[in-house]
């Protein structure tokens, strides 16, 4: 491997990525139960051109679905319904805000135990994205049509910003 992925190289990629695929990002977190901090990595190791075998992005997601049902979906399930009618509109608003920051947090903290976690990466192009997408949506009914025009559109979004940085 040529340069190492650090956590902060990871995280400043997922913030320039992130604002340009959200709606993408959040309609498969709903609809197909991606996660979106795995996405970006695989969305990093490819423009990366670094890979993971099917077994290994699989025993990668297990790992971090673990500690995702535990911190990161609960806090995002009551940072979302945050209705509360004993406060005020402004304490609510500054209760949403904190536990959006906390959820930044483990948002980050996810993205440092995907790389801890990372087995050793080969330099093979692998279409990392159908892989771990075929994996959710063998439990969905999205359209492969529609799929493959997403994917698409996220990988170009992810190699304009390659051609924007170098």
């Amino acid at each position: 491997m040529s340069e190492a992925i650090t956590a902060d190289k990871f995280w400043q990629f997922s913030l320039q990525l992130y604002p340009q695929v959200k709606a993408l990002c959040l309609q498969w977190q709903d609809e197909l139960g991606v996660n979106v901090n795995l996405l970006l990595l695989l969305c990093y190791l490819e423009q990366q051109q670094l890979s993971l075998s099917a077994p290994e992005l699989q025993q990668l997601a297990a790992q971090l679905d673990n500690f995702s049902a535990q911190f990161t979906k609960p806090l995002r399930a009551l940072r979302k319904n945050t209705v509360i009618a004993a406060v005020t509109p402004a304490q609510q608003q500054s209760l949403k805000q904190a536990l959006l920051q906390a959820e930044l947090t483990l948002e980050q903290l996810e993205q440092q135990l995907l790389l801890q976690h990372c087995p050793a990466l080969s330099k093979k192009a692998t279409p990392l994205l159908e892989l771990y997408l075929a994996r959710l949506n063998a439990d969905s009914n999205a359209d492969s049509d529609t799929l493959a025009a997403q994917i698409l559109d996220l990988r170009q979004a992810y190699q304009r910003l390659s051609q924007h940085s170098g």
